[in-house]
C-alpha cells in the first residue's frame, strides 16, 4: 500500500472509506488528517467501521497518540499492546518515506553526563535544502529521554528499530533494554561471563531482538541474551581470536561485527549472524590487516566502513565496502576536512550525512564536498550517538509500558 495518491487503498477495494490525499497534501497535513479521523472513531454514534478499517486507521498513528486511545476502550487497549499490531504499525513506519522521516529521531548523550537525549532532524534539513545561503545549522531543542534510568554514565548506547541498549559506566555488569519513546526500560538478567564486546540486533527467522556479549578466555565465546525466552545462552567458537580492537559491534544485515585479532596480531572483521548464531569472517583493508590500532569499524549509507581514531595523525579520508563481504570491493572516500577522530552517527538523508569530529557534529554533502556545523542548543559536544525510529516495541517485547505515553 503507498500512501501518496490514496489513503487506505484496501478500504476502496472493500467500498467501506476512500479518502482521497494527493500531492496536494504536506506530510504534517496527513498526520493530522490520521488523528482527526482516529478520534472521530472514538465517537460512540459512529459504530458502522468495520474493525479490520480501524486497525488500519490505528495503524498510521504515532506513538504518543496511541497511548491516549488506549483508553477507549478493552478492544483497543488489547490491539495497541498486541505484537502483530506493534510489528505492523512498525512496518508503516519503516516503509513509507513520509512517516520514517516524522519519527525517525537521533540519539546522543553528552560527554561524561548520565541522560540521553533526542532531537529530529528532518524537517531542519529539509528546510536547509531550502535555504542554500544558510552557513550553519541549529538543531530544534533535544528532548530528554529514558529519565529513570540510574544515574550513571551510559558508555556503551545500541539502538535497532525502536529499541536501545546501555551499558553503564559504573554498573559493568548491567545492561538495559529501553524504548526511548514510551519511556519504558527493563535490566537484563546478568549475563553468564563478563560482559566486554557487546551487540544488539534483530533476528527476523525468530522474530525476536538478541544480545550478543564476545568474551575472550582460550577461544572465543559469544553469549546470546534472546527478548523472548528472557534468558543466555553460550556458543562457543572455533575461530582463534584472542582480543578485539572493538568493543561496540556494528550492526548491517542482520549481522553484529568486530575487529578482532588472532595471537599471530592479524586483524580482520568477524560477523556474527544472529539468524544462524554463527560467526564468519571479512576482510579488512590489505594496509591494515596487520594493524588496525586505531581503525573505527561503522555504517555508512548501508555498507561497513572504517574510519579512524588517533592522537598522532590526521586523516583526509575513510574506506567503505561497496559489496557486502567482499574485500576487494573496500574503496576510498575523500573528505575535505582532516580529521583525528570521526565517527557516523547513522543519520543520512539525499546527500546530506551526519558526522561527528571530535564529539562535534557536521552535516556533511559528499556531492558537492561542502559542509555545515550543525549545534544542539545546549549540547556543545556529543557522545554515544545513534538513530531510532518511534515505535511501540517493548522491551519485554509483548507489548508496550502500562504507563500513560
Amino acid at each position: 500500500m503507498v500512501l501518496g495518491n490514496t489513503w487506505f487503498s484496501p478500504a476502496k477495494k472493500k467500498g467501506t472509506l476512500l479518502l482521497a490525499m494527493g500531492n496536494a497534501w504536506s506530510a504534517p497535513e496527513r498526520t493530522k488528517l490520521r488523528k482527526k479521523m482516529a478520534e472521530q472513531l472514538m465517537d460512540k454514534g459512529n459504530p458502522s467501521l468495520p474493525w479490520e478499517l480501524i486497525v488500519e486507521i490505528l495503524s498510521w498513528l504515532p506513538v504518543k497518540s496511541l497511548g491516549r486511545f488506549r483508553c477507549v476502550s478493552k478492544p483497543w487497549n488489547a490491539l495497541i499492546a498486541d505484537p502483530n499490531f506493534i510489528k505492523m504499525h512498525f512496518n508503516k513506519t519503516s516503509e513509507n518515506d513520509d512517516v520514517f522521516y516524522q519519527r525517525r529521531r537521533l540519539i546522543f548523550n553528552e560527554p561524561g553526563c548520565c541522560s540521553l537525549y533526542s532531537v529530529n532532524l528532518d524537517q531542519l534539513i529539509l528546510n536547509q535544502n531550502n535555504d542554500h545561503g544558510a552557513d550553519d545549522l541549529i538543531a530544534p531543542e533535544a528532548q530528554l529521554v529514558c529519565g529513570d534510568l540510574p544515574s550513571y554514565r551510559v558508555v556503551d548506547l545500541f539502538y535497532c528499530d525502536g529499541l536501545l541498549l546501555c551499558k553503564l559506566a559504573e554498573m559493568p555488569m548491567t545492561i538495559y533494554l529501553v524504548n526511548p519513546t514510551t519511556g519504558e526500560s527493563e535490566e537484563l538478567p546478568e549475563a553468564p561471563d563478563n560482559i566486554q564486546h557487546l551487540g544488539f540486533g534483530f533476528d527476523h527467522s525468530t522474530d525476536d531482538y538478541k544480545v550478543v556479549s564476545a568474551v575472550f578466555y582460550d577461544m572465543l565465546v559469544f553469549c546470546v541474551y534472546s527478548l523472548k525466552t528472557g534468558s543466555w545462552e553460550e556458543l562457543e567458537c572455533s575461530l582463534p581470536y584472542s582480543g578485539a580492537y572493538t568493543f561496540h559491534a556494528v550492526l548491517l544485515n542482520g549481522t553484529l561485527h568486530w575487529i578482532m585479532e588472532t595471537p599471530d596480531q592479524t586483524s580482520m572483521i568477524v560477523a556474527f549472524l544472529l539468524e544462524e548464531e554463527q560467526a564468519g569472517e571479512i576482510p579488512l583493508p590489505v594496509e591494515y590487516s596487520s594493524d588496525a590500532g586505531d581503525c573505527v569499524l561503522g555504517v555508512f549509507r548501508d555498507c561497513l566502513c572504517l574510519t579512524h581514531c588517533s592522537d598522532e595523525r590526521t586523516y583526509n579520508e575513510f574506506w567503505v565496502m561497496n559489496e557486502y563481504g567482499e574485500g576487494q570491493s573496500w574503496t576510498k572516500i575523500k573528505i575535505s576536512i582532516p580529521y583525528s577522530e570521526l565517527s557516523l552517527s547513522g543519520f543520512w538523508k539525499e546527500n546530506h550525512d551526519l558526522l561527528v569530529f571530535q564529539k562535534q557534529l557536521v552535516m556533511y554533502n559528499f556531492k558537492e564536498q561542502g559542509f555545515c556545523n550543525l549545534s544542539i542548543p545546549g549540547f556543545p559536544h556529543v557522545d554515544c550517538i545513534g538513530t531510532y525510529l518511534e515505535s511501540l516495541v517493548s522491551p519485554n517485547y509483548y507489548g508496550i509500558t502500562d504507563r500513560e505515553l
